[in-house]
């Protein structure tokens, strides 16, 4: 049940980032397929599923968008393994009773941003055609693309919390 309710929240993000938000709003500076990818390894722990999940997301994604093949699957992986290695050095738990904690969620959504730019790192390192000069290398450190991050991690957090309300959708 829970990989069904990952490709419903991953077509509703690939609709909204893609279609509706550019469409309707001119936003084109969206994290969500970054987060969509990144939010449910934070939120729901580190599994076989979720990985596969993320690298078949990836793979769609980057059909969707155009790009050449691995460079979203790649950095997504290397994310995950840097995602995990945090995890077994901090000892982080998942429990169904603290879901919908305020200061847990304020983690995820700040481990999402750390994690976003940690992507990023490696998407730029794997994407050949988008190499940027050293001196544009950090230009997503503004406040606007910051702010934009922690509210879209945010309504996923929300999004998570309210799909994922069951014991049996957690280690």
């Amino acid at each position: 049940m829970t990989s069904l309710k990952l490709i419903a929240i991953f077509i509703t993000v690939l609709l909204f980032d893609g279609l509706v938000l550019p469409a309707f709003f001119g936003f084109r500076g969206s994290f969500l397929f970054v987060l969509v990818l990144i939010m449910p390894v934070l939120y729901l722990g580190l599994t076989k599923n979720l990985v596969f999940f993320g690298l078949f997301f990836s793979l769609i994604l980057e059909l969707f968008r155009g790009l050449n093949f691995g460079v979203l699957a790649m950095p997504f992986l290397f994310t995950v393994a840097v995602i995990y290695l945090t995890q077994r050095f901090l000892d982080i738990q998942y429990t169904y009773d603290t879901r919908f904690n305020l200061s847990r969620s304020g983690l995820i959504v700040l481990m999402s941003v750390a994690f976003i730019y940690v992507f990023s790192f490696f998407y730029r390192y794997f994407d050949i055609s988008t190499r940027l000069p050293d001196g544009q290398a950090f230009r997503h450190f503004d406040i606007l693309s910051v702010l934009t991050m922690v509210l879209e991690a945010l309504a996923l957090v929300f999004v998570f919390n309210s799909v994922f309300n069951k014991k049996s959708d957690y280690l």
